[in-house]
């Protein structure tokens, strides 16, 4: 199904990120050789290393591995908010929850990610819980620190289901249906409300 109705499944979306659509991905940060060309060498040295992902299918945080975004906390201890990342060379990134999430997928290089392409994205569905293919989910930008208690404070509320998705928006008086994106709605502006830390222009 491709949720939300813009015409956008899973393959144009993962397009959209690998040609720049979600991701700054080129020339932020962390890639494609700057003017100082004689760190090269020393930045391979402390190149980070990153767990297997099969990318078929999702895979447990690994005990110990940090988020790959922006908060340094660890997956593995939220297991109904977390959400991963594998990258086209079979390397996997981890998050505690969709706000770190959207932030990494904006520009990966900028938290340090794997030079490689976004293969697949899985996202716990907001309601369920369960992992669910981030790119045919549906997110309420729903920006309420104190309407639910979550992970880093707040985050935007994913699900599979674009019944789900209304019948949320529906359930508060600020919130309509033109608070639903699909991933490649995410820009700057939205990782930056989630995650307050400085982030790469668009």
């Amino acid at each position: 199904m491709k949720f939300p109705e813009t015409g956008c499944g899973r393959r144009s979306v993962l397009a959209a990120i690998a040609s720049g659509g979600v991701v700054a991905a080129a020339g932020c940060l962390g890639g494609g050789g700057g003017p100082d060309a004689s760190a090269d060498s020393d930045a391979a040295e402390d190149e980070p290393s990153f767990p297997d992902h099969p990318g078929d299918e999702p895979r447990d945080p690994p005990a110990g591995r940090r988020c790959d975004g922006p908060c340094g906390m660890e997956p593995r201890d939220y297991p109904e908010a977390n959400a991963q990342v594998a990258h086209v060379d079979g390397s996997g990134v981890f998050f505690d929850s969709a706000g770190c999430l959207v932030s990494y997928l904006h520009d990966p290089m900028f938290y340090g990610g794997p030079a490689a392409a976004v293969e697949t994205v899985w996202v716990r569905d907001f309601g369920t819980k369960a992992l669910i293919d981030a790119t045919e989910a549906g997110y309420v930008l729903d920006y309420s620190k104190e309407r639910h208690e979550e992970v880093m404070a707040h985050n935007p509320k994913p699900f599979a289901d674009r019944a789900d998705a209304i019948a949320y928006v529906d359930s508060y008086d600020d919130l309509g249906e033109a608070d639903i994106v699909g991933l490649d709605d995410f820009g700057a502006k939205q990782a930056h409300r989630y995650r307050d830390y400085p982030l790469p222009e668009e």
